[in-house]
């Protein structure tokens, strides 16, 4: 992977600790993403079915595939420039066995929040106002939200903070096109180089440090399809014991 892809490398690594902790024995696996694909595939090794899927290749945003075909789906980050992603997450879990895993990690909360405050500053100056540059970005809770409303089991939702330091503006720009927001700064009237000065300005002012501080939030969910035999929340009103008692 290149310098590009450290933030990739390190939600791929994240994902692999997670897999280590469950212990299961998936046969069957979809990974949606191409990169950091390789880290998820030394993992499993080559005795196992994996298939990847990946956007790039020209494939529709959300994947299609036979309901109940894997026992084990990872999305690497991508759901971040999903445009439905109630849908992706319903689309994912019909792809999943009964008692089937599945897996993500994604730019949300957080993410590019200075750059995103230089961006509409500079667009005030020139422009009297602000419009969409990046795609926006769900936080933890919200996506735990999703996650519930699409049905999967015993969801468990993490964040992952970076905080990155750019001694060039340009190279937070090159990363960005590297994660698929390549949007961020597209010449769209033809004044683009004074816009980017104009950016650049801004950010040095609010948010420099010995660099161009740069936030990540990186977002981990978990969750299962629903199985009989998994662990089931216990019925209201069936504790033994007040907790008035206990407190």
């Amino acid at each position: 992977m290149d310098d590009h892809g450290f933030l990739i490398e390190r939600a791929a690594n994240r994902i692999v600790d997670n897999l280590k902790d469950i212990q299961r024995d998936f046969q069957n696996i979809l990974i949606i993403g191409a990169r950091g694909a390789d880290i998820i595939q030394n993992h499993f090794g080559a005795d196992k079915t994996i298939t990847v899927y990946d956007v790039t290749d020209g494939n529709e945003e959300i994947p299609k595939f036979n309901a109940e075909q894997f026992d084990c789906v990872i999305a690497l980050p991508y759901m971040h420039v999903v445009n439905d992603v109630p849908r992706f997450l319903m689309a994912v879990k019909s792809y999943l066995k009964p008692d089937g895993l599945f897996l993500c990690a994604f730019f949300g909360g957080l993410s590019l929040q200075e750059l995103r405050q230089s961006i509409m500053g500079a667009e005030l100056n020139y422009n009297g106002g602000a419009s969409q540059h990046i795609h926006p970005m769900i936080d933890h809770y919200q996506f735990a939200a999703l996650m519930q409303k699409a049905g999967f089991a015993l969801p468990v939702i993490d964040f992952d903070r970076v905080s990155v330091c750019y001694q060039k503006l340009q190279s937070l720009y090159d990363d960005l096109h590297y994660m698929g927001e390549g949007n961020a700064l597209n010449d769209r009237n033809g004044t683009i180089q004074p816009f980017k000065d104009k950016v650049e300005e801004i950010y040095q002012s609010d948010f420099y440090d010995n660099g161009f501080t740069t936030t990540f939030d990186i977002l981990h969910g978990i969750g299962w399809k629903h199985h009989d035999s998994q662990q089931q929340p216990a019925k209201r009103g069936s504790g033994k014991q007040s907790l008035t008692e206990i407190l």
